[in-house]
């Protein structure tokens, strides 16, 4: 029996088929299996792709906020009965060529899922996760490195002072402090008082050294079983072999057993309830204009899949893009700088909810905020919205389930995130991805009136299950926290016997000796070199002349969706304009144009277009260091039946913008400064990192400038900025648009089906048609630069660190560019991972080589450390030139360089992606050569590069950190005399 020939009452390996379903919208099929023996339920999608996806998703409800369920994703993965050894989930990192390898802790559930196109490949990964999640081992010392544990400040002294250690803890100290996830946290803490949602399941800091390694052991013997499983593939391998190998691997081993994991419905609030509370940013910050006031409504279950339609619709009509209502007056109120996150309709739990709020607000404006939000919707009722705008809303609703997206994650993990909360809590996976049957009743129901006007008035203005939360920044509060911390870990001290020193020393010892100990890995499978596939792959394209112009053709399945990728070199923007132009790109549409207000324009946008979006790409040279081309990249996409009107879109930015209305300006920059802000604690290893590069090239200096800390305090000065200044900046956006767009200078790219190039290319003429001739185009002229070696610390408000040291080195087409890729791969998985993870208890530590800038880093993530993590970086560098690696080291790390490089992209992305290499003169040919060279990569080619770039090249590096000011101060007293250059963000 395949996969084709399942019917409703067939039965494979143990499992009963209970439904097969056409899902013609995805070109796939939704086959649903349930396992009587033992209660298991399996999904699979059936669809012609090669990237196919195992996950094994597990309802885990947590009791408290020690971060159980969170911990436990973690050290299941630390060894199992058939894969003894400490990290099994990492050692196969380097020894696969997976596409996707992960697990993830939600609010109620925790998945493991990977994806892979090699199906030997599939096979080793898959008695991977199974024997990881159902048997493994969670050693005590396992749950001691990843989750929490006590160490002296000198691990062998108890003559000082106690720690907390532990990845996790560490995590969500730095995830604590993203105010964006401060506040979900809190809210859902208000509104979800009774069931589990209450809790934080990533761990509180304060909460996580409660947990105990005999809890976390019971909660896996609880809910880590077949009755409490759902299983998930999706792609081109029979389901009958998967079937065969989890029955096998599992379910025969396993008795059945009832696993009671049901969540419960939240109990219904009679009366709203308000609450203020702090969070905590850094003591040299400002607070002015810092507070989040956020209002939520708990609204239907999750099984009433209709509603959550009419809802996820709802929030798209009051929220979903600048001219929507209830967004416009919130940011027009002049109330604060931009709309809360996780503001809109959130279906991810049990009972769903939907959010609105303001940050970058004062506490003192929350009745004005909630006395406005409560109007607008009441004004709402009484005008409802046109049938014009919920086509629109519809619209765009269909794009999306239709696209066939997965850049950074593969696309079967956005169905399986589509479908989980109601499959888990409804058994329900197949309505989200069917939307038609939902939709034909939607507009019967839509024909009667009062369809979204009466859900405003239940789910919102009449209901009393609401809370309104504020969160005040407080610079004190981190000091109040680790004060708490430190004198809890004083009186822990004091109570400490002999016996529990001993224990504790003991502890770090042993941590210490299995984290320095080389195991043998032989019990785990692994590809071989030969596994790697020896051509790069080739994107095709052709060349056609539309209006005077060349412009690439590449033909992909794009499921009826087309794609522009557009080119508009910068050269005739003199010095004083460059600084203005990441600032052109962000803020053109979210503006008017060719005599259309911004509302008009975003409904535009909306009702035909799946986004259109501006921004700045810097191609470097692949043979000559040193030189690039920055060019602004216009992007948009839309349905085959939408071209006319995406090519108006286009037309109308591109030839006459409007940024007069300097109000609106003076919002979308606010929401600009809000959202960069509150990026940081998340990405600061990103940031700090482009802050470094600055100094080593001019294409990374201008990188900085455009898009870093520079970026920031350039918005930072416009939003404060009187009327008059920002006329004359809303002035000089205009002249920049007028200097920079022109139908000479721009080049074009379409990725679509070959069938619907007849109709797309029409469309593109008139856009084309419609833009004024520009002058002469003149090659870049690359600006005069000279490297500036610096030590760099940035403050912010972050209570970890992130810790960068960045090195230039050759471009693409170099010899050394190949073991360069690979030394990054080799450091990374056989020394920063257990130095810096393992050992010092970040949440993780990299290392990369970016062939393209030339510049090869190496940095960590949420790190307790920092002088340490510098040390780390030295030490890996000498471990490299000393060429203290294996064989199998080198085998494993150039399978994970091509498990990097070969990572698929989205049909609509491949046109884009080789449209930029054309332009770059990145060619098929180098890239061979490139392919060619990594597979000849040899130790001695390694230890030869780490030599002259990283150890002979460690006086030219830069260190560049983000941490908070008392972090760095305490560094600088440490490091001696190359201290940090300390700036706040």
């Amino acid at each position: 029996m395949t996969q084709n020939t399942f019917k409703p009452g067939d039965s494979a390996s143990g499992f009963t088929v209970r439904s097969c379903d056409p899902l013609p919208e995805l070109n796939a099929s939704l086959i649903q299996l349930e396992h009587p023996a033992t209660g298991a339920r399996w999904a699979h999608i059936n669809c012609d792709d090669d990237n196919n996806l195992f996950a094994v998703t597990f309802r885990t409800p947590p009791g408290d906020s020690t971060g159980i369920a969170h911990i436990l994703e973690h050290t299941v993965l630390c060894g199992s009965e058939l894969y003894p050894v400490r990290d099994p989930f990492f050692a196969m990192l380097k020894r696969s060529l997976s596409t996707f390898m992960n697990a993830m802790t939600a609010g109620d559930w925790t998945s493991y899922p990977f994806a892979t196109r090699n199906r030997k490949d599939f096979d080793n990964l898959l008695g991977i996760y199974l024997d990881a999640t159902f048997f493994p081992l969670l050693r005590r010392r396992d749950f001691l490195q990843e989750g929490h544990r006590l160490e002296f400040t000198e691990p062998q002294n108890a003559e000082t002072p106690l720690l907390f250690k532990g990845v996790v803890y560490n995590e969500m100290k730095g995830a604590m402090a993203s105010p964006s996830s401060f506040l979900y946290r809190r809210l859902t803490r208000l509104l979800y008082p009774t069931t589990c949602y209450r809790f934080n399941s990533g761990g509180e800091p304060e909460n996580i050294p409660e947990l105990t390694w005999e809890d976390l052991r019971n909660f896996h013997r609880q809910y880590y079983h077949p009755g409490n499983a759902w299983f998930y593939s999706y792609g081109n391998i029979p389901l009958t072999d998967h079937l065969q190998r989890v029955d096998a691997a599992v379910l025969q081993r396993l008795p059945a057993r009832q696993v009671d994991s049901r969540v419960p419905q939240e109990t219904h609030l009679t009366a709203p309830i308000r609450v203020t509370e702090p969070y905590p940013v850094d003591a040299g910050e400002a607070t002015t204009g810092k507070s989040m006031v956020q209002l939520a409504w708990m609204t239907c279950p999750i099984d009433d899949s209709f509603e959550r339609l009419a809802l996820t619709l709802l929030s798209s009509l009051l929220l979903g893009n600048s001219g929507a209502p209830l967004y416009r007056a919130l940011i027009e109120s002049r109330l604060g700088g931009g709309i809360a996150p996780g503001s809109g309709y959130q279906d991810e739990n049990r009972s769903t909810y939907f959010a609105i709020g303001l940050q970058g607000t004062e506490a003192e404006q929350t009745d004005a905020i909630a006395e406005l939000i409560d109007k607008t919707l009441r004004d709402v009722v009484k005008t409802g919205f046109s049938r014009e705008r919920i086509d629109g809303v519809i619209h765009r609703l269909e794009f999306a389930h239709r696209e066939v997206s997965g850049d950074r994650n593969p696309y079967a993990l956005s169905l399986l995130m589509r479908i989980i909360g109601p499959w888990l809590h409804s058994a329900d996976p197949l309505t989200p991805l069917r939307l038609d049957e939902h939709l034909q009743r939607l507009r019967t129901e839509l024909d009667q009136g009062d369809f979204f006007e009466s859900r405003i008035r239940r789910w919102l203005i009449d209901n009393p299950h609401r809370v309104t939360l504020t969160l005040i920044p407080d610079p004190d509060l981190a000091k109040r926290q680790d004060a708490a911390t430190s004198a809890k870990l004083a009186d822990l001290a004091i109570t400490l016997d002999s016996k529990h020193i001993d224990e504790i020393i003991a502890d770090a010892a042993a941590l210490q000796q299995s984290q320095e100990e080389r195991e043998n890995l032989d019990c785990l499978p692994t590809l071989q070199v030969s596994d790697i596939p020896l051509q790069e792959l080739c994107t095709e394209s052709r060349t056609e002349n539309v209006a005077g112009e060349p412009v690439e053709l590449f033909a992909q399945p794009t499921n009826g969706i087309s794609y522009i990728t557009a080119y508009l070199p910068i050269n005739t923007l003199d010095e004083t304009q460059l600084p203005l132009l990441s600032i052109w790109c962000s803020v053109i549409t979210q503006m008017g144009a060719a005599g259309h207000s911004y509302i008009t324009m975003a409904e535009r946008m909306e009702a035909h277009t799946g986004g259109v979006s501006f921004s700045i790409e810097i191609l470097d040279h692949p043979v000559k260091s040193g030189l690039f081309e920055p060019l602004v990249c216009i992007r948009g996409k839309a349905l085959r039946h939408k071209q006319d009107e995406l090519f108006s879109l286009l037309a109308d930015y591109c030839s006459a913008p409007d940024f007069s209305d300097i109000e609106r300006l003076r919002n979308v920059l606010k929401q600009l400064q809000v959202g960069f802000e509150n990026a940081i604690p998340g990405n600061g290893h990103l940031y700090a990192l482009r802050a470094g590069c600055a100094r080593l090239s001019a294409a990374s200096q201008l990188r900085e400038n455009l898009s870093g800390f520079s970026l920031l305090k350039r918005i930072r000065t416009l939003v404060s900025s009187s009327d008059e200044e920002l006329r004359q900046t809303a002035s000089d956006l205009q002249l920049l648009g007028q200097q920079l767009t022109g139908r000479g200078r721009l080049r074009c790219a379409i990725t679509a089906e070959e069938g619907d190039f007849s109709t797309i290319l029409p469309a593109l003429e008139s856009f084309l048609q419609h833009l004024p001739m520009a002058g002469a185009c003149h090659a870049f002229k690359t600006p005069a630069f000279s490297p500036q070696p610096a030590a760099l610390g940035w403050a912010g408000s972050v209570p970890v660190s992130y810790v960068t040291r960045a090195f230039a080195t050759v471009p693409y087409t170099h010899a050394d560019a190949a073991p360069l890729m690979v030394l990054a791969r080799l450091l990374r998985a056989e020394y920063l991972h257990r130095e810096i993870r393992e050992k010092g208890g970040a949440y993780g530590g990299q290392a990369s080589y970016d062939a393209e800038s030339g510049i090869f880093s190496v940095l960590s993530y949420r790190d307790p450390h920092l002088v340490r993590t510098l040390k780390v970086y030295d030490d890996a560098i000498a471990w490299a030139v000393g060429g203290d690696f294996s064989a199998d080291a080198l085998r494993e790390a150039l399978l994970s360089t091509f498990s990097a490089i070969d990572r698929p992209l989205a049909p609509g992305s491949r046109g884009g992606r080789e449209f930029a290499n054309q332009r770059q003169g990145l060619t098929l040919a180098m890239r061979q050569q490139l392919r060619e060279r990594l597979l000849a990569v040899t130790a001695a080619d390694l230890q030869r590069v780490a030599a002259r770039y990283l150890r002979d090249g460690q006086e030219k590096s830069v260190v560049s950190v983000v941490s908070s000011e008392e972090l760095l101060q305490k560094a600088n007293e440490a490091i001696g005399d190359k201290k940090l250059q300390i700036a706040r963000i």
